[in-house]
């Protein structure tokens, strides 16, 4: 297996940023939808919610339309993703009720265990410091509360990394800075064994990891 290859999370290229975007509104319903059933399982319907590394804003957008009872804040360390996002919002017809704004993994903008629910989409790879984040959504979220991280791990299956690569290519490869995005993202991530060390090095407790092909999912295993 090859070390990991750290891969800045900060989009700066407004015309990349802007790709990103059309893409993931094109193609991102069943992720969203995957999310949302894990939320609905936990018995999540109203309260406080924190979508960490939010990028265009697909999942806080989503779920607010159709979980219109969570308050949603989104953040990204990308001042043109939040700005985009901001404008999804818009478009949506729902810019009044999901506040956006620039926001750092390892200093989440949230007051201690005020959160009902913190999300983070495809954000790990991009931290270089997971024990550090892990720790901030341990103070966040209320006694109870409940938390999504989902991210591919580097481990998985060469066959399901060709096959999603082929799938990466067909729908995101048009634009020449973004073909090379989901191979990076993968070099970039952990292993399963590595997200495993890094939950129980953390304050957070009551955790369970899985895998879906690429993917590894961490949740509380609060409201199961």
């Amino acid at each position: 297996m090859k070390d990991r290859v750290s891969e800045s999370g900060v989009i700066e290229d407004r015309e990349l940023a802007e790709y990103y975007s059309l893409m993931a509104k094109r193609h991102m319903g069943i992720p969203c939808q995957r999310v949302l059933s894990r939320i609905k399982a936990k018995g999540i319907t109203k309260g406080r919610a924190l979508d960490v590394g939010t990028g265009p804003g697909i999942f806080p957008i989503f779920l607010s339309k159709t979980l219109p009872e969570i308050q949603f804040k989104a953040i990204d360390l990308s001042p043109v993703m939040v700005d985009i996002a901001r404008n999804n919002a818009i478009e949506a017809g729902i810019g009044d009720r999901i506040e956006f704004q620039v926001g750092s993994a390892y200093s989440l903008p949230c007051e201690d265990h005020s959160l009902d629910l913190l999300l983070c989409i495809n954000t790990l790879h991009h931290l270089d410091q997971p024990v550090t984040f892990f720790n901030e959504v341990a103070r966040t979220l209320k006694p109870g509360g409940s938390f999504v991280i989902v991210d591919f791990h580097r481990d998985a299956s060469f066959i399901w990394i060709g096959l999603f690569s082929l799938f990466w290519w067909v729908f995101f490869g048009k634009h020449p800075k973004a073909r090379n995005g989901f191979i990076d993202s993968v070099r970039s991530s952990y292993t399963l064994d590595e997200c495993r060390f890094f939950l129980s090095q953390s304050n957070l407790t009551h955790w369970k990891l899985y895998t879906r092909t690429l993917e590894v999912w961490m949740e509380s295993q609060h409201g199961q």
